[in-house]
């Protein structure tokens, strides 16, 4: 076992050699007093038996603890402080909890896992089925003296939706909001939708795509595991989409802990039912009519003017994630409980066209961006995503089987076989956390290549790939936009540039399927190497035209995978390093070196346990949650109650 696992997984440890020595002396030990025994195995077999188990479960231990260090970096902001007993009222909280949700929604002492990193144990776990209900539940872990972690569907890829229960003064309750999925589309236009914060975001898009011929308010590379609306609007999720802009809104209901430790209701929805009234009508509504609305209110449902700010190309960014305009439950990541929210809607295109387009540099790249897809609001592309050779080539090798099981089981059903791999990698047996992903290396290659064949050979004959979708938002915009990506190609040095219209059904879903799949792609790749990995993203200013230069030197990157929301200049980049270097400084140096460009560090997956934010947004955070009860840690604050710093000086 072990030389196959140092074999596939490229593992080096001193120890190993002499341990395998050992079992293999072990072995013969237990060969040798077998056939010396005419009647069963004598002592002598049996305490070699014994030292070989022992020997083989050091070996299996030793490297599977090893393969858990390095795989996944923790997160970074964990404190020392011991853990403290619980209160009476603690002890008490999980009954009363029963009576207000029912005993088969609370569940005690929950171990959980983050998508990509953090675990911990939740003290108890609650499921409100109403917003009445939700509220209650907050009032019950407030006067218990709790730390509360909001959560919906735990596809946060920064570690800010599980709990850090080693690290906390207080118990960690998870509230997840889940059961809460009910959405209702304003009239019969549903150019508006009010969404409970457990609404999936691909539920909602199929139910307004379908009904009401309507766009949702996001779109994500992740949205085939269906996180939740409220999730969004708490990380400021960018997406897809170059007119839309990130999941905002400043019509909401939600609860906050004021700084004396009671659960204050917020109600900005523009309901005519306000406050309480507004959960009171909210919880057995089932439309929403124009007439429901209080129409002297004029607070936005979506980011003002995204696509004007998008278009002007100037030293600032787009989005990012310590941004502090907006109403508390904006880019709020925990701090505050969001009951509901609502969004505008989009009209959706007539039709749509998508092209996969190539060229050998970065910087004719930027040149089609900004040439074709952003020349004006009134003729833009519908999104422009972008991909390097690495990313191109790291998914060929580790993503095949994960796209054709979104083909074969479809988008909606992912999401239960992604929280089972999340329950496998929770398991408390050796090589848990790394044998899915081992699976999808070792098989990968028994699938054809993803992408049809027009595809796949621009993707191994070029180093720069983006994935334009042009669409009919108003008569002819679509062939417009067409005509300019013909005209770039045709003034540009011959070959410098090919595109292929996937016009087939069939291409567009596999060049889509193949963008979505790079972020597990990634991990799968970086484990099947046996290698370190690290995921960052990042907003550069939308003037800039180059990667970020980086402390390659210092830190040699072995691969360096880089994909974009090209259209809004936000990346996501993927390093996989060798097994002596020091992530985490890596991650420090990687953070320096994008911010002297003007570029901003999370841009859409939030701080959470991975960043610390900007003091001007734990300002934010501090007023927001003054007793620091809300999803207590993130962004590097303090773990502990009122923000106090840890006994140990940390």
């Amino acid at each position: 076992i072990t030389s196959s696992i140092n074999q596939e997984g490229n593992m080096q440890f001193k120890t190993a050699a002499t341990m395998r020595n050992a079992l293999r002396r072990s072995l013969h030990s237990v060969s040798a007093a077998a056939d010396a025994s005419s009647s069963g195995y004598s002592g002598r077999a049996l305490a070699a038996a014994a030292g070989l188990g022992t020997i083989g479960g050091l070996i299996l231990g030793d490297q599977d603890q090893r393969i858990r260090n390095r795989v996944v970096p923790s997160g970074g902001f964990q404190l020392c402080c011991d853990a403290t007993p619980l209160t009476e009222a603690q002890k008490q909280l999980q009954q009363k909890l029963n009576d207000v949700v029912g005993s088969s929604y609370v569940r005690a002492s929950v171990s959980m896992r983050g998508s990509r990193l953090g675990k911990g144990v939740a003290m108890l776990n609650i499921q409100p089925g109403t917003l009445a209900e939700a509220v209650a539940v907050l009032e019950a872990c407030t006067a218990a003296g709790v730390a509360v972690l909001p959560q919906g569907a735990n596809t946060s890829l920064t570690g800010g939706s599980v709990p850090r229960d080693d690290a906390s003064d207080r118990p960690f309750v998870v509230i997840n909001m889940r059961r809460l999925q009910k959405f209702l589309p304003v009239g019969k236009d549903g150019k508006q939708v009010l969404c409970f914060s457990g609404t999936g975001i691909f539920d909602l898009q199929e139910k307004l795509k379908n009904d009401y011929n309507r766009d949702s308010h996001s779109v994500l590379g992740s949205i085939f595991l269906n996180p939740s609306v409220a999730a969004g609007v708490a990380y400021g999720s960018g997406g897809t989409q170059i007119r839309k802009g990130p999941a905002y809104t400043e019509r909401a209901l939600y609860c906050r802990i004021g700084a004396d430790g009671k659960v204050e209701l917020v109600d900005t929805l523009g309901l005519k039912a306000k406050d309480t009234n507004a959960i009171k009508f909210l919880d057995p509504a089932t439309s929403l009519e124009d007439s429901d609305l209080d129409a002297s209110c004029k607070a936005p449902a979506s980011f003002p003017e995204y696509a004007k700010n998008v278009v002007k190309l100037d030293d600032t960014v787009a989005r990012y994630n310590a941004d502090t305009s907006g109403i508390d439950c904006n880019r709020s990541e925990g701090k505050v409980l969001i009951l509901a929210t609502l969004h505008d809607t989009f009209p959706m295109p007539k039709q749509s066209r998508l092209a996969w387009v190539s060229c050998n540099d970065f910087e004719t790249a930027q040149n089609v961006k900004r040439e074709v897809c952003l020349t004006s609001t009134s003729c833009m592309a519908k999104s422009c995503e972008y991909m390097n050779r690495d990313t191109f080539e790291a998914v060929d090798k580790a993503g095949r089987i994960l796209i054709k099981m979104i083909e074969v089981v479809g988008m909606k059903n992912l999401e239960y076989l992604w929280n089972f791999n999340l329950f496998i990698q929770g398991l408390p047996i050796p090589f848990a956390g790394i044998i899915s992903d081992k699976f999808l290396w070792w098989f990968n290659n028994i699938l054809p290549k993803s992408l049809p064949v027009e595809l796949q050979q621009l993707g191994e004959k070029y180093d720069h790939h983006m994935l334009m979708e042009f669409a009919d938002y108003t008569d002819g915009e679509m062939d417009a936009l067409t005509e300019r990506l013909k005209k770039f190609q045709a003034a540009a040095p011959p070959g410098a540039v090919q595109f292929h219209m996937c016009d087939d059904p069939f291409h567009k879903s596999r060049a889509t399927l193949f963008r979505f799949a790079v972020a597990p792609a990634f991990r799968t790749f970086t484990i099947g190497l046996g290698k370190q990995g690290l995921s960052i993203d990042y907003a550069l200013p939308k003037s800039w035209k180059t990667y970020p230069e980086l402390p390659e030197k210092e830190y040699p990157m072995q691969k360096r995978l880089v994909y974009s929301h090209f259209g809004c200049n936000v990346y996501h980049e993927d390093f996989v390093f060798d097994n002596n270097i020091d992530v985490h400084k890596a991650k420090k140096a990687i953070k320096k070196a994008v911010e002297s460009t003007g570029g901003r560090l999370p841009a859409e997956h939030g701080h959470g346990t991975e960043y610390a934010a900007p003091e001007d947004k734990q300002q934010q955070w501090m007023k927001i949650d003054p007793t620091n009860t809300m999803n207590p840690g993130v962004g590097g604050t303090s773990f502990k109650k009122n923000y106090a710093p840890c006994d140990t000086g940390h």
